[in-house]
């Protein structure tokens, strides 16, 4: 079975109509249809997209004679990078497919994606440890005690503590692997996006949610809807560590000059 084929009999078994599936994914129909027919392909964007609504892996909506090893490769890489990251992707991967497919060689006024730099003392920076707060069910860690510099270009308010982000739950407001500063004043107002812990300590969970109290139990809430909300209790062994003040991306190292 091709690409086309294999599509087609998802979107079947899943009672959708072409139009339907393509009002899902954001693009024409005709678009969706060229897909179908093997007239062209998705990105890899937009199989991300499909892989959401089927709620199947990327690798099961392509079959194997469809793709090689290094595009699965790529496709797993896509999958761990934070949204800003991903777009840049796509846009370096449209710039490729530009000129593999130019009649006439690229010239300067062409698109051409280049890394951007800092100078190191014109950056702030966040003291982070070396723990990670959950954006998914929950990440269980222990803290190490050692601390590190993530740098940014965006001014950062006072914060008692900073953390990288591990999961997509509160995307897009907190992307996957960025970076989040919190204080460490406990419970404050209903709603408000808090840095939480949950269990013994050296086994916590540690979470970025937005929380609201109900009763007795704080109703734990994701901002991505493919989350459920849960509720937590003081049997929980619970806490809340203080409200989320900044979030940022780290710039990388390899972008920072001295």
């Amino acid at each position: 079975m091709n690409f086309g084929e294999n599509i087609k009999k998802l979107r079947i078994s899943a009672n959708l109509t072409q139009s339907e599936l393509s009002e899902k994914l954001g693009i024409k129909q005709s678009s969706y249809v060229s897909w179908e027919q093997k007239k062209s392909n998705p990105t890899l964007e937009l199989l991300e997209k499909l892989s959401d609504i089927y709620q199947i892996p990327v690798r099961k909506i392509i079959e194997k004679d469809d793709i090689t090893n290094a595009e699965t490769g790529l496709i797993d890489v896509f999958r761990t990078l934070a949204s800003q990251e991903k777009s840049e992707l796509l846009d370096f991967a449209q710039f490729l497919s530009q000129k593999a497919t130019a009649k006439a060689p690229i010239t300067q006024a062409s698109k051409i994606i280049q890394l951007k730099t800092y100078k190191r003392k014109q950056l702030n920076y966040a003291v982070v440890e070396d723990e990670q707060l959950s954006a998914g069910y929950g990440n269980s860690v222990t803290n190490t005690g050692e601390k590190y510099k993530a740098y940014t270009a965006e001014r950062l308010s006072r914060y008692d503590g900073a953390a990288r982000i591990k999961g997509e739950s509160m995307e897009p407001d907190f992307p996957n692997f960025s970076i989040a500063t919190f204080l460490k004043t406990g419970f404050d107002r209903d709603g408000q996006i808090y840095a939480i812990s949950e269990g013994d300590l050296g086994e916590e969970q540690l979470y970025i949610k937005q929380v609201f109290q109900e009763g007795q139990k704080f109703r734990i809430h994701s901002l991505n809807p493919k989350y459920q909300d849960f509720y937590l209790g003081e049997e929980d062994n619970f806490r809340i560590i203080g409200p989320v003040v900044d979030n940022f991306t780290e710039i990388e190292d390899e972008q920072i000059e001295d």
